[in-house]
């Protein structure tokens, strides 16, 4: 499994993890449609998720080389 697809699959543990993509979008500040077209977590979004606590942006987007 590439860690593209790895970065899939975590995409929807994390929306889960803060109960849906209704609620993350309203802790992210952005409309739930914008959550619900993420075939990955977005960069931005990823960096904006970890300042939360419960993710690392490696764990998030293993896919993206820091």
């Amino acid at each position: 499994m590439s860690n593209y697809e790895l970065a899939i699959e975590r995409k929807q543990e994390v929306i889960t993890k803060y109960g849906g993509g209704k609620n993350l979008s309203r802790l992210l500040k952005i409309s739930h449609p914008a959550v619900s077209k993420w075939e990955v977590i977005p960069q931005l979004r990823a960096f904006q998720i970890a300042s939360f606590g419960d993710y690392t942006v490696d764990y998030i987007r293993p896919d993206l080389n820091f």
